[in-house]
């Protein structure tokens, strides 16, 4: 019997562990990408040189091909591709429509504000830069995108203007204006197979707060109480079924109150970057979230069966963490080590998630905080 083949969008760093995986699985791997990036030969098997946005011309060589399925990991634009070919070719995805309106945080937040166990935030499109907010504090953003670019806080006018004009150097479209939220911030890793939802992992973001909100480390599982999570496991499908999400994995950032209210920041339709889904989700469950959504892809998907009960977490080098540097220097000799990566030791104030010096991997009984 044939195995089945499986076309990775992509050949980036991200996706790697993809491919890894569907080697592993003994499905037959066809890349596309304008280069083969740092894919090694081994774990392809058919390699197409085409720009990963010519994505009918990808639709015209995996039907000629005869693939089960197409999957990414690690950007919006590759998840958008991914679902634009797939459903083309009438395999398992989540609709290219529901891709496109995740990728505008105005209609996002208007499917998603009257779920109940939700709290609303309000929000509107800027449209003058002479206006003056409608409501203070509040948080500029880019209508698209996502590791925190373009994000900034103001509580001032004066703020307000450098935030309007910070959020347009990383997108000329008008940004959205929403009301702060106070509150611990976390992301939630989810997989999703023919409109079921399963809640994997719960992350506790380590946040440099305003004005950008960098994500300064990650931790698994979440210190929130069991009820607080409980509620989070309970208001996350509601939310995927409100963008109308069907397969793949997604990563939706919520923030919650001390009071318990949760506020909706952003979904995306993929696993959490930063190694969240590509290690961390296997280091502190067991789940292989990888593997997994290769099968949501191929339709060979089944319910999550979990191992490991530890907790993991990977920790960034910037300037705001300098303190962590005697953690980085003597990281290998700990029993709790995994991996870790100086880049440069000339640190730089972090104002965005692609912006930072190093990072630590551990997987451990405890949380690594120093």
């Amino acid at each position: 019997m044939n195995p089945k083949k499986i076309a990775i969008i992509g050949t980036a760093e991200g996706q790697k562990l993809l491919y890894v995986k569907a080697k592993q699985k003994g499905l037959y791997t066809i890349a596309f990408s304008y280069n083969r990036g740092c894919i090694p030969t081994e774990l392809i098997d058919e390699y197409y040189e085409i720009s990963i946005i010519e994505k009918d011309t990808i639709v015209a060589k995996c039907r000629e091909i005869g693939v089960d399925g197409i999957v990414s990991n690690g950007s919006e634009l590759t998840a958008s591709i991914a679902s634009y070919v797939a459903e083309n070719l009438r395999l398992e995805c989540t609709p290219y429509s529901v891709i496109s309106i995740l990728q505008d945080k105005s209609k996002v937040r208007n499917l998603t504000n009257n779920i109940v166990g939700l709290q609303p935030l309000r929000s509107y499109i800027f449209s003058n830069e002479s206006a003056e907010p409608l409501f203070m504090p509040c948080v500029v953003k880019p209508l698209e995108g996502s590791g925190k670019s373009g994000v900034s806080f103001a509580d001032s006018l004066q703020a307000f203007r450098e935030a309007i004009a910070y959020s347009l150097k990383s997108s000329d479209k008008a940004p959205l204006i929403e009301e702060y939220a106070e509150g611990n911030e976390v992301s939630v890793e989810s997989i999703s197979f023919q409109g079921k939802h399963y809640v994997i992992q719960i992350t506790d973001k380590d946040s440099s707060g305003a004005p950008h909100f960098v994500e300064l480390g990650h931790h698994q599982p979440s210190q929130l109480s069991a009820e607080i999570q409980n509620k989070i496991c309970d208001v996350v499908p509601c939310i995927l079924d409100a963008v109308g999400y069907v397969s793949g994995a997604s990563h939706t950032e919520l923030k919650v109150a001390a009071d318990g209210r949760i506020f909706l920041i952003e979904i995306n339709p993929r696993g959490g970057g930063d190694e969240i889904s590509n290690r961390l989700v296997y280091l502190s469950t067991g789940y292989d979230y990888i593997g997994a959504m290769i099968d949501v892809a191929t339709g060979d998907f089944k319910e999550p069966v979990f191992g490991n009960n530890k907790c993991a977490g990977i920790l960034f080098l910037t300037r705001q963490t300098q303190h962590l540097l005697p953690l980085f220097e003597g990281a290998q000799a700990q029993p709790w080590y995994i991996d870790s990566h100086i880049e440069s030791l000339d640190l730089k104030e972090c104002t965005g998630n692609a912006s930072k010096n190093g990072f630590i991997i551990y997987q451990s009984e405890k949380r690594i905080i120093q």
